[in-house]
């Protein structure tokens, strides 16, 4: 062979394990994007996806908590119910309108439900910039 023979094998040996290495990368985002969104109900799980002191706290509380969000809001909340594990959303139990302290709209514009059959809600993770509690002991 050629020089120039075992430079084009070269080459073309080099392109096809590039080929083969973009063949296995895109598997693996495939399998990323397929992979189903699900809800975490156990707060050591949730914690995991979401790393913040008030998930845990928050999933195993029956209490009242607000959660402030960067639109002004204030979602008041007796518990978080599940984190999906994308850590981009989460499920609460909305506070009834009689849970709620008198002074809450001085930390912005209250969310509550609009009945006590109507108390689930789903919070989008990235609008809370903050959580607090909203009753003492």
């Amino acid at each position: 062979m050629t020089e120039l023979e075992w430079a084009t094998l070269i080459i073309a040996g080099i392109g096809g394990i590039t080929g083969l290495g973009s063949l296995w990368f895109t598997h693996l985002q495939w399998e990323k994007i397929k992979a189903k969104v699900t809800l975490l109900t156990n707060s050591e799980h949730a914690f995991e996806v979401v790393p913040a002191w008030y998930t845990r706290r928050m999933m195993t509380d029956d209490w009242l908590f607000g959660l402030l969000t960067s639109d002004g809001r204030v979602i008041a909340i007796t518990r978080i119910t599940a984190v999906s594990s994308d850590g981009k959303w989460m499920t609460v139990e909305l506070a009834e309108s009689d849970q709620l302290p008198p002074d809450l709209s001085k930390y912005g514009v209250p969310v509550f439900a609009v009945a006590h059959d109507r108390a689930e809600a789903s919070v989008q993770i990235g609008s809370v910039v903050a959580a607090m509690d909203l009753q003492t002991s």
